[in-house]
């Protein structure tokens, strides 16, 4: 078989610069499929974790009532939980970094007990500045 000038054998002619330009956007490009992927089943967690904090408040009492028990902290008005998804129409950024409710007084139950349970704030990225304790501590009577 003949060779003409213009055909060359398979894979001769590619640079190695060209090779690795090739590589680095291969690679780029699975990444941002993956931080895409990832990103997906965050925020099917965030709308799990609502639907899951509102069954909760509104109709399982007593187990919010109980894991709150365990809650510590105070809100450092962050907003972090009025982000979840979406951002609450409600939820008023200021310049200092800090957030206010637009509705504080008559805001729902599953805004006003955020976070319910310790991985309500893996739907943060730990943003928040409460926590959770292993059990309650029970006080003895002074003598």
């Amino acid at each position: 078989m003949k060779q003409t000038i213009n055909s060359r054998p398979k894979g001769a002619g590619r640079s190695p610069k060209n090779s690795k330009r090739r590589l680095l956007e291969e690679r780029l490009t699975a990444a941002k499929r993956l931080r895409a992927v990832e990103d997906a089943r965050f925020r099917a967690r965030q709308a799990q974790g609502k639907l899951r904090r509102f069954v909760s408040a509104n109709f399982r009492k007593q187990e919010v009532i109980d894991a709150l028990a365990l809650r510590r902290g105070e809100c450092n008005r962050c907003g972090a939980c009025c982000e979840i998804l979406f951002k609450c129409p409600f939820l008023k950024k200021h310049t200092d970094g800090t957030s206010t409710c637009g509705i504080y007084e008559d805001r729902p139950n599953q805004c006003r007990l955020f976070p319910i349970e310790r991985r309500d704030l893996d739907e943060v990225r730990g943003q928040c500045s409460f926590y959770f304790i292993e059990k309650p501590i029970k006080l003895e009577r002074a003598s």
